[in-house]
């Protein structure tokens, strides 16, 4: 098969690349006495951090969708006094994708039947390397308890920025994101 055809494979399989949705939470924490919650506020970012709060407006729009969130689950935004507090934190960084491409996918050259030896003799010899840089994305979701200043749980969605995106896109995007996350918050009753 030909080398191209690995090459023309990179942009069709990262496009298929979707956000990985994982959380965390304290097992001692009692979620069920949770009903308002207030948004931390966001420390200051010392400059050469990088990629760390990309963006004011994709922060504001992350804030938005994640109060849409809460809404539709029962929780309340009500400053006096929360029950929990909200950190929402987004941070972008480049990343590098290395991958091999072996010819006989590292069997050697005696793997396969007697017609796929022959056809080796016939083709090019060696691997390749396919190297991709892209910038990956995560949403950090933290909620704290409003009283000790204890996190009791942690949502995180990561996938891959696509800087061409447009405005429309960029905002689907980044709701499936808080839509995953929040879909797992509260935990559920062990």
């Amino acid at each position: 098969m030909s080398r191209w055809f690995y090459w023309l494979a990179i942009p069709l399989l990262s496009g298929c690349a979707s956000l990985q949705v994982s959380s965390d939470y304290d097992a001692d924490a009692d979620f069920a006495a949770l009903h308002r919650y207030e948004w931390i506020a966001e420390p200051e970012i010392k400059s050469g951090d990088p990629g760390i709060g990309y963006g004011g407006f994709t922060q504001a729009r992350v804030k938005k969708l994640v109060e849409d969130q809460f809404a539709r689950k029962g929780f309340v935004r009500d400053a006096g006094p929360p029950d929990f507090l909200v950190a929402c934190h987004i941070v972008v960084e480049d990343k590098v994708s290395v991958s091999s491409v072996n010819e006989l996918y590292g069997y050697g050259p005696e793997w396969g039947s007697p017609y796929r030896r022959n056809i080796r003799h016939y083709s090019p010899h060696g691997s390749g390397a396919m190297v991709r840089e892209y910038r990956q994305g995560t949403l950090l979701l933290d909620v704290i308890g409003a009283d000790d200043r204890r996190l009791l749980w942690r949502g995180i969605a990561t996938g891959e920025v696509y800087p061409g995106l447009n405005r429309d896109a960029r905002e689907k995007r980044l709701r499936e994101a808080v839509e995953k996350v929040v879909a797992q918050f509260p935990p559920p009753k062990e």
